[in-house]
């Protein structure tokens, strides 16, 4: 008798330590579901939610950026959508093309343009209610475009499909996670660059004209909106008299003074398009000359603006500064030195010295007549 109830009390031990451990297990089960579903609430948007009768969508957007002065380029961007989970279906990702009929639209407020695309992700057939990971990138090609920077950024995409009504499977929610941060969009963006020069001329013209005279420029550039910072730049003057080459550099701060003579050229090569900048000349006073500018800004000419002899002339269009374009870019600085009387140059440079003169040639005269005619009245 008392063997049967030790083994009684044996297997109602046995039952409950039984039912503790089924309890623990459901009770890790539910926080580790918590836990999951804690995780996707904080570390991912949703980038589509869906019903049975309108699935969820995802897309990749695309920004292509670019400076003032640029063409947009003929380009393809692809993508890759890779799979992580082992059942998962393929999926692809359309491919967004850009060319010269683009409309660029208005430049943002940090002084570029951004014209965006999308590009849907299509899934194939899932296998079943669940959820199903995929890493998306941006595939660089084994033919880059020319001057395009491609995006290294990464993203994975959490699909998750359920059951509808007669087991059809619809896609129920799509998230999308960036290093393990929440991303509320798949974006990315790509920048394109070109170089270009940039050619500053003086001529002096008109009868008076010194043609071995030099004039005193100061240039300052201002960095391109796609630049990360304003680089230094080299210049090169070619000398018309000579036909000898010298070598100028601009400051940490874009700034360059330079002289430059009739028929003397300075260029300015490997220039950001996009880079802004002023040329001005030095305005030296009394000296004759009528200055006038031209710029060129990518191929497009500014109308001709005069000064005078004794201010500064800048090159500035409007007070706004002139622009490095991916094509032609010049300025032209002339000095009009002339006169109807060849006489007149020299009166209006030699003007004081000539009165001084005429005034005691005067002065002579008239003491030399008074004495003549007190002479002659004795």
């Amino acid at each position: 008798m008392l063997l049967f109830i030790d083994n009684r009390k044996a297997k109602e031990k046995q039952k409950k330590r039984e039912k503790i451990m089924i309890s623990k297990k459901r009770l890790a089960a539910l926080l580790l579901a918590g836990a999951m579903i804690m995780g996707m609430n904080t570390t991912a948007f949703a980038l589509g939610d869906g019903t049975e009768t309108k699935p969820a969508t995802a897309s990749v957007k695309k920004n292509f950026e670019m400076a003032e002065g640029l063409d947009v380029p003929a380009v393809t961007f692809n993508f890759s959508i890779e799979k992580q989970t082992e059942d998962a279906p393929d999926a692809t990702i359309e491919s967004v093309s850009y060319s010269d009929k683009d409309d660029k639209g208005t430049l943002s407020d940090s002084g570029k343009y951004i014209i965006s695309k999308n590009a849907k992700i299509q899934f194939k057939q899932f296998p079943h209610a669940g959820e199903y990971l995929y890493k998306v990138k941006e595939v660089k090609g084994d033919k880059p475009a020319e001057g395009v920077t491609y995006s290294t950024d990464e993203y994975s995409l959490r699909v998750q499909v359920a059951n509808g009504t007669n087991n059809n499977l619809y896609v129920k929610s799509i998230f999308a996670e960036k290093g393990q941060k929440k991303a509320d969009e798949i974006l990315f963006t790509n920048t394109y660059k070109k170089y270009a020069s940039l050619e500053i001329k003086k001529e002096t013209v008109g009868d008076f004209a010194d043609k071995t005279q030099q004039f005193d420029f100061t240039i300052i550039f201002e960095k391109s909106a796609t630049e990360a910072s304003l680089i230094k730049f080299n210049g090169t003057i070619t000398r018309k008299a000579t036909g000898k080459t010298e070598n100028v550099t601009t400051t940490e701060t874009g700034v360059c003074n330079f002289k430059l003579a009739d028929g003397d050229i300075i260029t300015f090569k490997d220039i950001p398009v996009g880079t802004k900048y002023e040329v001005k000349e030095k305005g030296v006073g009394n000296d004759g000359y009528t200055p006038s500018v031209t710029v060129v800004e990518n191929e497009t000419s500014i109308p001709e603006k005069k000064g005078n002899e004794k201010e500064d002339l800048s090159s500035l269009n409007q007070g706004k500064k002139n622009l490095v374009g991916e094509k032609t870019n010049t300025v032209t600085f002339v000095n009009n030195h002339e006169s109807n009387n060849p006489i007149t140059g020299i009166i209006t440079n030699n003007l004081p010295f000539i009165l001084l003169i005429g005034g005691a040639v005067f002065a002579f005269g008239t003491l030399a007549f008074l004495k003549k005619r007190r002479t002659s009245e004795r």
